[in-house]
């Protein structure tokens, strides 16, 4: 028997008709939400014992028969949950061979009260950043973007497009909006790379605020290239600001669901 959820708390009965029926908990175990669908429970038991560290990064997961077998679910549920898993990227399936954890099992966390770069928080957690930037150009802002930066139109903008890495493993898509005339006047589009807040404080124009809205989305127009399909994102949408309350930096950050987590700190 695993440890964790499978030792103690068998899931209760909902899903498919080869699903057992469980009877009342064994006190020790994890309590799991009972309104929804089974293998969406399972997927979430997964992942906290994955967050958890059970399964060390590369580590390979029970068989779809031990899951089975341990919370007492059809083999369908197993695959359901593990196909879930997957689309978060905490775990990546090698047919034939088995279900292995990613080195998301333990996601990126970030504070939303910290206002800090990507590139700074991943490398806070111990990992590599890598930001590959797909376009950056001098463009007309478009008038979302010119309503949140506060400006007049005409406005001309940096705009720039970012995949953001860690370890190699995709983790964000970027869309960014920087009134040109923060910056140098002879900068070359051409030559913009890395962190946009260093590039911004090179010019002395310093980012200490931000208001951020945060929801979840999916589509087929978020990112380029390779990403997982059906993926759901987190999208922060943000405004910074300097220290004289001036916008500074209008900014859409697509997080993959699963391989970056936000917090809040809430007092009272």
């Amino acid at each position: 028997m695993l440890a964790g959820v499978a030792a103690g708390r068998p899931l209760p009965r909902r899903g498919t008709a080869g699903d057992r029926a469980s009877g009342p908990a064994p006190a020790g175990g994890r309590a799991l939400s009972s309104g929804l669908a089974l293998h969406t429970r399972l997927a979430a038991s997964l992942r906290e014992r994955l967050r958890d560290g059970e399964w060390a990064p590369g580590g390979q997961l029970p068989t779809e028969a031990e899951l089975s077998a341990d919370y007492g679910v059809s083999r369908s549920t197993v695959r359901a949950a593990l196909v879930q898993l997957e689309k978060q990227g905490l775990t990546v399936t090698r047919h034939g061979v088995g279900t292995f954890a990613t080195p998301f099992g333990r996601a990126l966390r970030a504070g939303l009260q910290e206002l800090q770069s990507m590139t700074d928080t991943i490398i806070a957690h111990g990992r590599q950043p890598r930001i590959d930037y797909r376009s950056a150009e001098v463009r007309d802002a478009t008038e979302a973007e010119r309503l949140a930066l506060e400006r007049e139109a005409p406005c001309p903008v940096l705009a720039t497009t970012r995949a953001v890495h860690a370890d190699d493993v995709l983790v964000a898509f970027s869309y960014e909006a920087i009134p040109r005339d923060l910056l140098p006047a002879d900068l070359d589009p051409a030559t913009v790379g890395g962190s946009l807040f260093a590039l911004l404080e090179s010019s002395g124009a310093v980012p200490r605020t931000a208001v951020a809205g945060v929801h979840a989305t999916r589509g087929k127009d978020i990112g380029w290239g390779e990403r997982p399909r059906g993926a759901t994102y987190l999208l922060l949408q943000q405004v910074h600001y300097d220290a004289q309350a001036v916008p500074l930096l209008h900014s859409r950050t697509y997080f993959l669901e699963g391989r970056f987590q936000f917090s809040i700190l809430r007092v009272r």
